[in-house]
């Protein structure tokens, strides 16, 4: 059996686009690893934090060890959605059809919600340790929800205290710690 070496490739199919590189579109990968890098970063460390014979559970290492799980499952979550789903690039979306139009629009930053976020956390460091926990925090849940677009002003500031009041009462019955009182140190 003799085979012709003339023979023409098939007609019938297209020619196919190249095959992108693997590493196209997934370069949010690199954010994944940096996560995951500090999750170990913050394994490691906890697993170095001394721990005195006679400390009652749950102990120094156990918040961190729960930052490092959960940043760990994070980083881990984030590597396989762009492992399964990598991101289209912008041509693909153009020639694609029947793609939706507001997944691909360009993304606009907030500029004022960002910039009352930014400047409520820089008030709310510097009167921490002056003014104490309850009014501070009560200020910045307060601020965050203003930026956010929330405008019922009393509202958010009954709710923003009564919350800041709950985590000091976590913290202080719960688990023993005490945080910064400020001004109101003599009253409670």
């Amino acid at each position: 059996m003799s085979t012709d070496a003339t023979t023409p490739a098939r007609a019938t199919e297209p020619d196919a686009p190249p095959r992108p590189p693997w590493w196209q579109g997934r370069s949010e990968l690199l954010v994944a690893a940096l996560v995951l890098g500090i999750a170990g970063f913050i394994a490691v460390q906890t697993a170095a934090i001394p721990v005195p014979t006679g400390t009652e559970p749950p102990g120094p290492r156990f918040f961190p060890t729960l930052v490092a799980v959960f940043m760990g499952a994070v980083g881990l979550a984030l590597a396989v959605q762009v492992v399964l789903r990598p991101a289209r690039p912008a041509q693909a979306a153009e020639q694609a059809p029947g793609a939706d139009a507001a997944e691909d629009a360009p993304v606009r930053i907030d500029w004022r919600c960002l910039g009352i976020v930014v400047a409520t956390m820089t008030v709310f460091i510097a009167i921490l340790q002056p003014v104490g926990w309850l009014l501070s925090a009560a200020l910045l849940f307060f601020g965050i929800a203003y930026a956010l677009g929330s405008r019922r002003l009393l509202f958010d500031a009954v709710l923003s205290l009564t919350f800041s009041s709950l985590i000091q009462l976590a913290f202080v019955a719960g688990l023993g710690l005490n945080l910064p009182a400020g001004i109101l140190g003599g009253i409670f």
